[in-house]
């Protein structure tokens, strides 16, 4: 048992029953509780406030988090707390949960309030690379009596029950977002502030065990996704340390395995989001050396003809078309400053949020569309696909 002022942590426990409380630290005491990445840029100060005394400072330095020890081991989970920002400048507080981090990777979900914005966005980080421009739709500006104040404490909450996060703030009733699109549905939980800029305080942090979420409305925003309008049947290949002509050239849908450095791998299905994006960070490695990987789709033709794609993408795509180089699809906002970096569900009927075009010239019958990607690029990891019908 490790005391803190007024009230006790919990011991850490794999096995919980309903409401109990599992972890409480208002950082009167030590760290013993955490496990901090980066001790130089996490430290226990008095905040000069006699009603909050210490709190934990949290400042930017590339990688910085600190999570709570075998929080893993929890299950469905409530965590409240409070928060300051004290300098207008660009800082936020990221909410961790579902983290994970194995030999070859590090994911876990992500939601952070804006404080100099007043603002949250959802921003899921696989193996270490934010996708926050991958839902932008989530985007939540906070306004009104209901916007972040710097210099003032804040409440917030979060609930997590598998893959679904409910965050709350200053209003504990309602939360300001639910978010159901980050695929890990277990993990540790934690906090982070900014890459760069202004630092973040936190204090009075309690975990409790929920059998269920809070919350039983509709998702908020409420948004209505039709994947069915997008292609979503999918294969992945990979992931790889480099591109493979081998791959590229195949001609064949029914090929469904192939030697690669004298292994033999496998075509495997793969499943896109509720929203029917491909979310190639779930594969492609951005810390690591597998950066590479191949999607394939098949498209049937009644007869030969020319068709319209749209995409809209955070990664640069290259396509071949029943063994052929079909040309490369750039990244929203790379060619021109008439798109936004963002990648939209919605680009194939909102002018606004339009992506990119290529035309394809298929034959009747069976095609193999084969799409290459290549993970390095900050915020990338994802993609949309229509076909005009």
């Amino acid at each position: 048992m490790l005391k803190a002022k007024n009230f006790v942590i919990a011991s850490f426990l794999p096995i919980v029953c309903a409401a109990q409380i599992l972890f409480e630290d208002n950082f009167e005491g030590n760290l013993s509780g955490w496990e901090l990445n980066n001790t130089a840029s996490l430290e226990i100060l008095d905040s000069q406030n006699p009603k909050q005394g210490k709190a934990l400072i949290l400042r930017p330095n590339s990688n910085v988090s600190a999570l709570i020890k075998n929080s893993d081991q929890w299950g469905s989970i409530r965590v409240e707390g409070k928060m300051l920002f004290p300098t207008d400048e660009h800082n936020y507080l990221g909410f961790i949960y579902n983290y994970q981090k194995t030999t070859q990777r590090e994911d876990f979900g992500l939601l952070y309030v804006k404080g100099n914005g007043s603002y949250i966005r959802a921003n899921p980080c696989r193996d270490g690379n934010v996708s926050r421009l991958l839902y932008e739709e989530y985007k939540t500006n906070l306004a009104e009596d209901q916007a972040i104040k710097i210099g003032t404490w804040h409440s917030f909450k979060m609930e997590v029950v598998n893959e679904t996060c409910h965050l709350y703030v200053n209003d504990m009733q309602r939360p300001k977002i639910t978010f159901d699109h980050f695929e890990l549905k277990s993990g540790k939980i934690g906090f982070q502030p900014r890459v760069t800029g202004g630092a973040v305080w936190i204090d009075d942090i309690k975990v409790t065990s929920i059998k269920q979420l809070n919350y039983k409305g509709e998702n908020i925003p409420t948004i209505k996704y039709e994947p069915d309008s997008l292609i979503t049947k999918w294969e992945v290949f990979g992931p790889l340390t480099k591109p493979y002509s081998a791959i590229e050239q195949t001609a064949n849908y029914n090929d469904v395995s192939m030697e690669i450095d004298e292994k033999k791998s496998m075509w495997e299905n793969f499943e896109t989001d509720a929203r029917g994006a491909l979310i190639t960070g779930r594969i492609t490695e951005y810390q690591g050396e597998n950066t590479v990987a191949y999607f394939r789709t098949l498209l049937i033709a009644e007869e030969d003809k020319t068709v319209t794609l749209h995409f809209t993408t955070t990664d640069e795509l290259a396509l071949y078309l029943n063994g052929k180089d079909a040309g490369r699809v750039y990244r929203d906002g790379y060619v021109s400053k008439d798109n936004d970096w963002n990648a939209w569900y919605d680009f194939y009927k909102n002018p606004e949020h339009k992506g990119r075009k290529k035309r394809i010239s298929l034959k009747q019958g069976k095609n193999q569309l084969i799409i290459r990607v290549r993970n390095g690029q900050f915020a990338s990891g994802g993609f949309f696909i229509y076909m005009e019908r």
